[in-house]
């Protein structure tokens, strides 16, 4: 993908931008997805996104840049094309017998599984949609993610994090560094074992 750089004015514009790169999969050098708002009132007021995400206050080494208003048309245009829902591999298993439906029409299907679709926290418009085969809507399989964790010095359970881009521990298992197995791997020491993140 070529470098992208966009101008930013206002915090929200900052917090609209990450939220669509981080939706995209995109994150920060460290592997954060923070907004990191110190950044931008330290006039961090061009974001650029590469092949991660990263700032500068004036325009880096005189790149063409687009206005946030651009930027963001440029993403309805894009959303036109289709939504697409993460859900775990035994949600979209099920979405996927639904849909088949043998033996009954889709609304038999629906009706039989109407407490199930209820129950998924993605909303019932996008999966009856989705179940009528709109192509505006697509599910799928979310990768699984995964933590880093040892045993302290006090035989505690601890957890990696990163502090500022510095790699960190923490007890509390909610603010733990999680990415997917590939990702996990390249932060992995004999002193720390890999776990399936809840």
């Amino acid at each position: 993908m070529s470098e992208t750089v966009v101008h930013v004015t206002t915090l929200e514009q900052w917090k609209s931008v990450l939220d669509v790169w981080f939706a995209q999969g995109y994150e920060w050098p460290d592997s954060d997805k923070e907004y990191n708002e110190f950044i931008f009132e330290d006039d961090g007021i061009f974001l650029n996104l590469d092949d991660y995400i990263t700032y500068s206050r004036t325009n880096p080494r005189f790149k063409p840049f687009i206005e946030y208003s651009e930027f963001m048309a440029q993403q309805k245009e894009d959303n036109k094309m289709a939504m697409v829902y993460e859900v775990s591999q035994s949600v979209f298993d099920e979405l996927q017998r639904i849909k088949a439906h043998e033996g009954i029409s889709i609304i038999g299907a629906i009706t039989l599984n109407a407490q199930l679709i209820k129950s998924i926290e993605i909303g019932n418009k996008a999966i009856l949609r989705y179940l009528a085969d709109d192509p505006a809507i697509e599910f799928k399989v979310k990768k699984p993610l995964y933590r880093l964790w040892r045993i302290d010095d006090n035989g505690d359970k601890v957890y990696m994090t990163f502090n500022l881009g510095t790699p960190d521990w923490d007890c509390a298992k909610d603010s733990a560094f999680t990415e997917p197995l590939y990702k996990i791997r390249n932060w992995q020491t004999p002193a720390w074992e890999i776990e399936k993140a809840d």
